[in-house]
């Protein structure tokens, strides 16, 4: 896609015609390379191309037998992000927000809505919030011309454990109304009271469940978030098992192509200096390519996805209120690549979901 015009599609894309880079990381494109590097001028043509792609994403646009069907379709693609507590989901909405508006902060309504705490603070995001990454726009008789882009943030995963993933199930299934306090219980006994629920109330409070559910209602692509900079990843034999089970769970309800997203490369360049003491660029390179590759291919193993599902990325660290970040290219990209995935997926969803209504509406009739 490099270099060709920006076209208001993503269905089949992927991001896939963009070329292999450097994982994103300060010494990517940052301080080590100047604006003059032909690598970092590439990439800066291909994030201002995806940056006009997803300003134009509508949803199924390009995708003829949904987009025959405008009153049924959402007007916006909804990204759901689960993974662990402190693994960086309300960073990585951010870094999206951040990529996408070539901004230097997020706006105060905006920050508020995503809490970001240090990983050490257990609890993390305590409500199931959306952030708009991208807002819609209308023309001028008043429809959608360009879809909406949102992330919901969820709670991190704590105890890992089938309440746990029964809540993440009733979330996508479309029931939980945004912005709705998503509490836990403080001890871990406390999940043996919950292992014979009867119905989804017994998992939220009634008053934040939703009885109109819909393919607006739903979220449309899921992404799940991890520490990258940790040894395990997952962190040990329950955690992989939990989220093996929940991946599984995403695909059978249609999202086929669940991203996983680790965070904190940063953090895992600076381990590789720590331990491996002075060495050239080239050697960094390799031994970190080496170590990324690894974690790849353990998470594909581990969690039964696809290898061109997983992506490492350094999230943006400031942004919030009176601090501003530094641009980054290679964050930007990276970031960039994934919400395009995202919204290639969204499309995928909902159209599968749509063609499934249809058929059972003649079903019905005949």
């Amino acid at each position: 896609m490099a270099g060709a015009p920006a076209q208001n599609t993503m269905a089949g894309s992927g991001a896939a015609g963009y070329a292999d880079v450097p994982p994103s990381r300060p010494s990517a494109a940052g301080s080590n390379t100047g604006p003059e590097d032909p690598m970092v001028a590439i990439m800066e043509s291909q994030v201002e191309e995806m940056r006009k792609v997803l300003q134009k994403f509508k949803v199924c646009s390009s995708i003829p037998d949904a987009a025959a069907q405008p009153d049924s379709l959402p007007g916006h693609a909804d990204i759901l992000i689960f993974g662990p507590s402190g693994s960086g989901k309300s960073s990585l909405i951010r870094t999206f927000y951040m990529a996408l508006h070539k901004s230097q902060s997020v706006p105060p309504d905006f920050a508020d809505r995503i809490i970001v705490k240090d990983t050490a603070m257990n609890e993390g995001t305590l409500k199931y919030v959306s952030a708009v990454i991208k807002p819609a726009k209308l023309d001028h008789r008043g429809n959608i011309s360009s879809s909406s882009i949102l992330c919901h943030d969820t709670r991190g995963q704590i105890w890992m454990d089938e309440r746990e993933q029964k809540q993440l199930s009733v979330i996508m299934d479309g029931s939980v109304k945004d912005d709705s306090m998503v509490q836990q219980r403080n001890y871990r006994y406390a999940r043996l009271l919950w292992e014979f629920w009867r119905k989804d109330s017994d998992l939220f409070p009634p008053e934040i469940l939703t009885k109109n559910k819909s393919i607006s209602s739903q979220p449309h692509a899921v992404l799940f978030v991890f520490d990258g900079s940790m040894e395990e990843i997952p962190d040990g034999e329950e955690e992989t098992r939990f989220y093996r089970d929940i991946i599984q769970m995403c695909q059978q309800k249609g999202y086929n192509k669940p991203q996983v997203v680790l965070t904190r490369i940063d953090r895992v360049e600076e381990a590789l200096t720590k331990a491996s003491g002075p060495a050239s660029m080239a050697d960094r390179e390799l031994r970190l390519r080496q170590v990324l590759d690894k974690k790849i291919e353990d998470i594909v193993m581990k969690l039964g996805v696809v290898r061109t599902s997983v992506h490492f990325i350094e999230n943006y660290h400031s942004g919030v209120g009176l601090e501003s970040e530094v641009r980054n290219v290679s964050v930007d990209f990276h970031a960039l690549k994934i919400l395009m995935q995202c919204c290639s997926h969204a499309d995928e969803f909902v159209a599968s979901a749509l063609s499934s209504s249809q058929r059972q509406s003649a079903c019905v009739l005949q």
